[in-house]
């Protein structure tokens, strides 16, 4: 019968705790919050002279129902989702409720959306019916870390930047040696062992993600105090490699860029087929088309 027991209660030992993993979840993204903003900040250039936090919650406005929606199905093919309001009143923030709108029938339905708002009202109305350019969504930047070579990151002055050299593009080396130069770069720059000890601690959290994290506590545990200057070495070696490969990474990519900007000028000028077109058989969108064919007249 003790065993029986025993047996009944191991499953319920190897349950994860939400608890915990909710908790591990928001200090990751606190950590990440710390490092990652001020990289992006400085690859993109924002510099602001002022700052400050906003609600990360988003939780819906609309509290009613749209007046009118219907997925069309046109004879050439398209299918399409027409949106229409009716208003007896314009009120000035109209068109960025229907932009609101626009957000989350595009997230449910992921089709293009046609808006039509119909006004009832008796007196002119004025009110904008566009959104400004600067507030309209065409897309958003991707920050890979993974493509960003790992001297880049390793070889900066920021201990936020070498901490996230976890996350770059190196060579297959030993996992271990890459967890080590990080780790002497950030005794490197760290001015003091509390600093060093934080950075450390957020190296440690963050490298689970990558699997490091019992490498980056063994070598963490065995720093010396002092740093040994052959381990500087190995870090300039394998910075070395890393340019070397990121070198012929970069050509390969620039052929693959050559031979996509011919085979779209072949479709073009041979079979006649629209930018538009074009666009959709290389995953990639209309103005990059364009401007592949405007450089090449």
């Amino acid at each position: 019968m003790a065993k029986r027991q025993q047996k009944n209660k191991s499953p319920k030992q190897s349950k994860k705790d939400p608890k915990k993993g909710n908790t591990y979840d928001k200090i990751l993204k606190e950590n990440f919050r710390e490092l990652v903003v001020p990289l992006v900040f400085r690859q993109e250039g924002i510099d602001p002279i002022k700052s400050e936090p906003l609600p990360e919650e988003l939780n819906s406005t609309i509290s009613r129902k749209i007046d009118f929606l219907m997925r069309v199905l046109e004879k050439n093919g398209d299918e399409s989702i027409v949106h229409i309001e009716f208003q007896t009143r314009m009120p000035r923030a109209m068109v960025y409720r229907v932009a609101e709108y626009h957000g989350f029938l595009l997230a449910k339905y992921k089709l293009p959306i046609r808006h039509f708002v119909v006004y009832l009202g008796k007196s002119r109305t004025k009110v904008p019916t566009e959104l400004p350019k600067n507030l309209q969504f065409s897309g958003y930047k991707l920050i890979a870390l993974n493509q960003i070579p790992f001297e880049n990151l390793v070889k900066s002055k920021i201990p936020e930047e070498i901490i996230l050299a976890i996350f770059a593009h190196y060579p297959k080396h030993d996992p271990e040696r890459v967890a080590r130069i990080i780790l002497y770069r950030l005794k490197e720059v760290c001015k003091d062992e509390v600093s060093l000890r934080k950075f450390i601690t957020q190296l440690t959290l963050l490298s689970q993600l990558r699997k490091l994290d019992g490498y980056v506590k063994q070598i963490a545990d065995s720093m010396p105090i002092t740093i040994d200057l052959r381990e500087n070495a190995m870090v300039k070696d394998l910075i070395a490699e890393v340019q070397a490969e990121a070198d012929v990474y970069r050509q390969q990519a620039e052929e693959q860029r050559q031979h996509t900007r011919a085979a779209i000028l072949n479709l073009y000028q041979t079979l006649h087929l629209e930018p538009a077109l074009i666009a959709t058989v290389f995953e990639i969108s209309e103005q990059e088309v364009l401007d592949i064919l405007e450089a090449a007249e």
